[in-house]
């Protein structure tokens, strides 16, 4: 039976995406926003062994530089000695993509990015680490797999990692699959790293979520008088994707035009090869954006956002995005592992709201839990930086109307209980809808409008 078409950001929906996209800054290696941060943290290792993999015919190509891509689109490139030994000086706090590259004859070519395939890491979670290095020791790079992998023993990767147990770390390879489309550094196929150009590309999916367990109208009244809206849960239900770009300069209404790895599927059941849009300039002619539609219909399969290679063209220039991949916690009617905050809402006799309680909540195969502090810590980023890849989070903000902002978004701590918003005059009876953001450490960006 054939669906019918949704529009994404309806009424008591959750919007997650794969990415902050609207408005970013180019980052140029080791920056971000307008200067240099000083770095805090060393990833080091030993390129070991070098293999074309099944590829016979393919010749073994030397690793000519390592990046490290962060989350928040921060790059850093390694020092790489002549007997393969390297260290990247980085900033903790987010997680990093780590690739391995050959670069020579005009091409850039991504050798293989760092896994950890028994807990299904695409990145390294440097969020909260012990000491101030990571060791990863021989490292293994396998062209035919696009693959690098380290001989540090998992165990103390997620001591060093501050991920408590195996659990946990499962939890965040559900989560960091996107971390791979930061692998790729020369999107306009140039043979110039892009962030060496002041040029940065994004690629992402936004996944649509309905709100189950309650109608929309009841969940802001669930918020008062001591209660929460114990029965919300979040669930994915289509897709599409958009693509932002910066340093390039391309013209606002220029047509953008998408071919995807495999077909992907409506509400209707028809097949659909790639996708089409229109380039929105908001800031002259720099940076752009472009959300990417398969007719009035978002995606609803394959249940996760193909894995592969992405060919997009515009303006006579084509963009390659390559080893793409879609979060699978945030597949399409997945209701296992996701982690979201619901709200408790204190006013006072003038009707004002006073104090924000929240806790967080975690769906176990549909069913409502409690995270633990360690799982909230591995998933959940708390930050104050806005520089357009990364937004502030988490944060609560109020609505009097479908688009009118009452003040501004109201930063909460991830580890904490409780928001004083008593200053604000924010007036429970003026609320049409209350939204509240936050990142995962993926950059998946939780939208939750709780009407």
């Amino acid at each position: 039976m054939k669906k019918s078409p949704i529009v994404l950001g309806l009424s008591f929906s959750v919007i997650l995406i794969l990415v902050s996209f609207l408005l970013f800054l180019a980052h140029g290696c080791g920056q971000s926003g307008g200067g240099t941060p000083t770095t805090n943290y060393s990833i080091q290792g030993n390129i070991s062994v070098l293999s074309a993999g099944s590829i016979h015919s393919q010749s073994i190509l030397d690793v000519t530089h390592i990046v490290a891509i962060g989350s928040n689109n921060s790059k850093y490139l390694a020092t790489l000695n002549s007997d393969g030994s390297f260290v990247i000086n980085i900033v903790k706090g987010v997680p990093y993509a780590l690739g391995f590259y050959n670069k020579s004859n005009g091409v850039i070519t991504l050798l293989g990015y760092l896994k950890q395939n028994e807990v299904n890491w695409d990145s390294l979670p440097i969020m909260n680490p012990t000491g101030e290095v990571t060791d990863l020791g021989s490292v293994e790079v396998n062209q035919a797999s696009v693959e690098a992998t380290a001989s540090i023993d998992l165990s103390s990767l997620i001591s060093q990692f501050s991920m408590v147990d195996l659990a946990t770390a499962q939890l965040y390879g559900q989560i960091d699959n996107p971390m791979t489309v930061f692998t790729n550094v020369d999107i306009d196929g140039n043979g110039e790293f892009d962030f060496q150009e002041g040029k940065s590309y994004l690629f992402s999916a936004y996944i649509n979520v309905v709100a189950t367990g309650e109608t929309g109208t009841d969940q802001i009244s669930h918020m008062l008088n001591g209660n929460y809206n114990e029965l919300y849960k979040p669930l994915p239900e289509a897709y599409g994707f958009n693509f932002a770009g910066s340093g390039d300069n391309l013209s606002n209404g220029s047509r953008i035009d998408a071919a995807f790895p495999t077909l992907v599927y409506d509400s209707y059941g028809d097949s659909h090869s790639g996708a089409t849009g229109e380039v929105s300039n908001t800031g002259g002619s720099n940076p752009w954006t472009c959300f990417l539609t398969i007719g009035s219909s978002p995606i609803y399969l394959p249940t996760v956002a193909p894995f592969g290679t992405y060919l997009l063209t515009c303006e006579a220039k084509t963009y390659t995005i390559n080893n793409f991949s879609g979060a699978t916690a945030m597949a399409v009617g997945n209701n296992n592992d996701i982690i979201y905050p619901i709200f408790n809402l204190v006013t006072n006799e003038a009707g004002f709201i006073t104090t924000v309680n929240y806790q967080w909540r975690k769906l176990v195969n549909g069913v409502i839990s409690t995270p633990t502090a360690a799982e909230i810590k591995a998933v959940v980023e708390d930050t104050s930086l806005d520089n357009g890849f990364v937004h502030t989070s988490p944060f609560i903000s109020f609505f009097s109307g479908p688009s009118t902002l009452i003040g501004t978004v109201y930063k909460f701590s991830r580890d904490g209980n409780s928001l004083d918003v008593s200053s604000y005059n924010v007036r429970f009876s003026e609320i049409h809808h209350i939204q509240a953001s936050y990142n995962l450490t993926s950059r998946v960006v939780c939208k939750f409008e709780l009407y």
